[in-house]
Order: C-alpha cells, then structure tokens, then sequence
C-alpha cells in the first residue's frame, strides 16, 4: 500500500515537472507577446523526434540528442514567428486572429512531421535510453530517469526565471509584459526583444520534448496530446504568472497522478480517466477566476458610482 503510494508520488513530481516547464513557455509568449499559442505543442513534437531519431538510428548520447532537441525547438519557434506571427503583428492581427493562426501553424508543423515519419517509417518511435533504478522501495522505484527529468526541469525553470527577474534583458522583456507601447515608446527595440523571447520560448519546450521522448514513445500528436495539461497549469497559475504556472504544474501533475491513484483504490475509477482531470481542472480555475473578475467588476462599478454621487 504504502509503496503504491510513493509510486503515485513519485509520477506526481515526474509529470507535474513536465506540465510546469511546458506551461512556463506558454506563460511566456502570453504574458510578454498576448499570444496564446496553440502550435507550442508542435514545437514539443520536432525535438522528440529530434532526439528519438539521434539516440534510437544514430547512436548519439543523450546529451546530445537533448541539445539537438532544444536546438530545433527554438528555430522552429524563431522561424514561426519570422513568418507568421511578426507579419501578422505589423499588419495588426487581434488576439483571435493570431490564436487561429498559431492553430493552423501548428496543424502545418503535425502534418510535415507525419509525412516525414510516415516516409522513413517513423510514426512511433522512442529514445534509446535505458533508465536504472537509483532507489526501491518496494514496487516503488526511482529511476536516474526520473531524476533526469525533475533536476533538469527544475534547472532551466531556475535559470530562465533568473534571467527574467535579474537581467536587462529581463528587465526589457518584462517592460513589455507591463505595457508594450510604453516599452516601445521608452526606446525598447520591440522586435529584437521579441526575437530573443521566442528562443526562450523554444529552450522549455526542446527539453520537453527530449525527456518525453525519452519517458514515453513519441507520435505525431505527442505534443499535441501535452498541449491540454500544459494550458491547464497555465490557466491554474494565472494565466501570466511564471511561478503561479510551475505550481499548476505541480499541482496537475498530483492530482493526475496521486488524486487519481486515491480516486481509483477508494471508488474503482479506471486510471484511464487521468486526461480528465487535467480538462476539470481547468474548468474549475476558469470559473473560480471569471468570478473573481465578476466581483471586482462589480466592486469597481459600485465605487465608481459612489465617487460620482460624492
């Protein structure tokens, strides 16, 4: 029973690290840039099979199957926005406008990873990466896989995160998130700036889709399929708070995983249900958070009107 538990707890932090470092690049390109990009899951997609195709058919390490991973995410990234999403931006697409966008942008990137894959036999594949056990305890296990994933996603959360909070370049990045005509007006050079996001934007998802593809097998739809939990840690976090997306993440992560074991020992519910939670999770933070809005808008009219009558 016991062990069961530690299992649970232990594919808890596992996925929950997954969905906290997807979620922190969404978190970024919405809070900095307003887009809600839907082809992220697409980016994810190329660096899995970016490091199956090096470590499975060509004998490469992990390491640098991993590099290589986040390397191609970011220049999947950087050239999306080259020639989509900035050409729209000038042109003055809305928020909508550039959300269908990304949508069909990352429809394009499935389908030419499903013909590539399809050609050269590839729609299912996974890294070559034997994980060992580090500790037991009982059927639980703690594989150097396992901690692979936790340190190396805790790592570049901490190390973006610094560089957001304690650089100029962070300072820059989060005078656009504040006010992007204000940054622009005080001499920001907007599109430089935004360049340099979409890298950053593209250094979470490559490790994401390397450690996935080396935690799971990978198909066309993989980061797709890690689109929905990633916009639910998101949404749980506040939609634009960097650390608030992490503690979604953590939090999905537990209750898909930990939640879910409970649920199931306690009620017989099949574990096949888990997509689920990451949906009503975020429902749940949707409308506890349109409330909240609600209320505040009703208090701000109630003010405004009182000021008046003074």
């Amino acid at each position: 029973m016991l062990d069961e538990v530690i299992e649970a707890l232990i594919s808890s932090i596992v996925i929950g690290s997954f969905y906290a470092l997807l979620g922190f690049g969404l978190t970024l390109t919405i809070g900095s840039l307003r887009i809600y990009n839907w082809a992220y899951g697409d980016y994810v997609t190329v660096a899995a099979y970016v490091a199956a195709i090096l470590t499975s058919r060509l004998g490469s390490n992990i390491l640098v199957a991993v590099v290589s991973a986040v390397l191609s995410a970011i220049a999947v990234s950087v050239i999306a926005d080259e020639f989509i999403y900035k050409p729209l931006t000038l042109r003055g697409a809305t928020n909508i406008q550039m959300m269908i966008a990304t949508i069909a942008a990352g429809l394009v990137i499935r389908y030419l990873v499903y013909i590539v894959a399809s050609v050269n036999n590839l729609i299912i594949i996974k890294s070559k990466f034997v994980s060992t056990p580090v500790l037991t305890y009982g059927s639980a296990t703690l594989t150097d896989l396992d901690l692979m994933i936790i340190m190396s996603s805790v790592a570049v959360m901490y190390f973006l995160h610094l560089l957001l909070m304690k650089t100029y370049l962070g300072k820059q990045i989060r005078a656009m998130w504040d006010n992007m005509e204000l940054a622009r007006i005080v001499g920001i050079r907007i599109f430089s700036i935004r360049r340099l996001i979409w890298v950053l934007v593209g250094i979470p998802a490559g490790l994401a889709g390397a450690l996935w593809s080396s935690y799971s097998t990978i198909t066309p739809d993989a980061g797709w399929m890690l689109l929905l939990p990633a916009f639910a840690a998101t949404i749980v976090g506040g939609v634009t708070s960097i650390l608030g997306t992490i503690l979604g993440g953590y939090l999905l992560g537990a209750s898909e995983n930990l939640v879910m074991y409970i649920l199931n020992k306690a009620f017989n519910i099949s574990l096949a249900y888990k997509p689920l939670i990451a949906l009503s999770v975020m429902l749940i933070a949707l409308i506890i958070r349109s409330e909240t809005e609600f209320f505040k808008l009703i208090k701000y009219r109630l003010t405004s009107s009182v000021l008046r009558g003074g």
